[in-house]
């Protein structure tokens, strides 16, 4: 039998039906419960007051219509690019799953948002004004994209001022060209920078940190693919697998880089799978092979456990380490120090010293285009490539055994 509901009591008076005291417990401060969930604040002298303001709601509760949604008015290129969105996900349902589709779209939306000017009297030089106030790289990304969408405009004739596509990559009409790349700001990691900050790591007490920087660098992983390692689900006995998400994002299942690493033939990697398992122990048997106890224990919007490490803290943990050693604190104006994924670089860097073939660190940082044959076998059991760099504690200049 369920238990009554305990009477809301102010001051010894029993308050009305969706009444409720204030939340932050201020004298004479009110909520009564709208029929849309949310709560209307209001103040009253004394509690019959405020009794009486809800028993006068309370009556007029049946007549209360919710409010239905209003949508902002769009301008003419916005609702096209809309348009253009569904016909291109309805063609390419797999589209909506990737992250790379959802930021075009809104890049379009966007575009459609700012460039207000009616098609009747909208002319290149509004485009063009457009595109020079986007830098580099947003001009890299939205060109391929923006190329297809004009070409669905001029096939719907409603561009008349327009006699071709300004996205063309043509030679033989006056095109956009992308501005030249910027100078690079931010300050890449060495073998013994790279040191200082793991060691600064553990002297905070982040060895989650110094387990990911150590993973980063023997496997070439990007960020996001490590803290989605799971101890239950990637390692496999003495081999560890993994769907590069980049590549499954940008290709698909079926043609995204599927990797492996031989634990057992890589001592580097084997310990800090072990410690990994030590710590996730310690860490109430977290999953994932990134595992931290917060200082707040809750679990919080996107994690699956409390242990569990999100972008965001990973980059708060290596901004600590990295400031806490004091080696960038005197940089040049203009230039940033380093952030995680110049583990990554660095991995690169010291494959490539090692003397491995440009086609194996391609093949182990995933940026080599998945086999054609792949597409044929869908998602059903398809093969992982061996990785076949493994750097050693000589080259990388010490091991991660602590």
């Amino acid at each position: 039998m369920a238990r009554p509901k305990k009477e809301r009591m102010v001051d010894g008076v029993k308050l009305e039906e969706n009444l409720y005291p204030d939340n932050k417990k201020r004298t004479g401060h009110y909520r009564y419960l709208k029929p849309d969930g949310t709560f209307r604040h209001f103040t009253a002298e004394t509690v019959h007051q405020a009794n009486s303001f809800a028993a006068d709601a309370n009556s007029r509760r049946a007549e209360y219509t919710a409010k239905k949604p209003t949508r902002p008015q769009m301008t003419m290129l916005e609702s096209y690019a809309c348009d253009f969105i569904d016909e291109r996900q309805a063609e390419n349902p797999g589209l909506k799953n990737k992250a790379s589709w959802r930021n075009r779209s809104y890049a379009l939306k966007k575009f459609g948002r700012e460039i207000s000017t009616p098609f009747s009297r909208l002319q290149r030089h509004h485009i063009e004004d457009w595109w020079r106030g986007l830098t580099h790289h947003q001009q890299k990304a939205r060109h391929a994209e923006f190329r297809k969408f004009f070409n669905y405009l001029m096939g719907r004739n409603v561009l008349p001022n327009f006699e071709y596509n300004p996205f063309t990559t043509s030679d033989d009409r006056p095109r956009f060209y992308a501005k030249e790349s910027p100078a690079r700001s931010k300050e890449r990691l060495t073998r013994e920078s790279f040191w200082l900050v793991y060691d600064s790591a553990g002297e905070l007490g982040y060895e989650a940190l110094q387990i990911a920087m150590g993973v980063a660098l023997t496997t070439f992983m990007r960020e996001t693919d490590i803290l989605t390692l799971r101890l239950d689900e990637h390692v496999e006995g003495k081999l560890l697998k993994r769907v590069i998400g980049k590549s499954a994002a940008q290709k698909g299942q079926s043609k995204a880089a599927r990797l492996q690493w031989d634990v057992g033939n890589y001592e580097l990697l084997r310990q800090l799978i072990k410690r990994a398992r030590e710590l996730s122990l310690r860490n109430q048997r977290c999953p994932y092979l990134i595992s931290h106890m917060p200082a707040q224990r809750r679990k919080g919007k996107g994690k699956e456990h409390i242990c569990q490490v999100l972008p965001r803290r990973l980059q708060d943990m290596w901004n600590d380490a990295r400031d806490h050693t004091g080696y960038w604190k005197d940089l040049p104006a203009g230039k940033k120090p380093p952030t995680f994924h110049e583990c990554r670089s660095l991995a690169d860097k010291l494959a490539a010293e090692a003397g491995y073939d440009i086609k194996a660190i391609q093949s182990a940082m995933a940026h080599s285009d998945a086999a054609q044959s792949l597409m044929y076998l869908g998602n059903h059991d398809l093969p992982y490539e061996e990785v076949q760099v493994k750097l050693t504690a000589d080259q990388i200049g010490r091991d991660f055994s602590k």
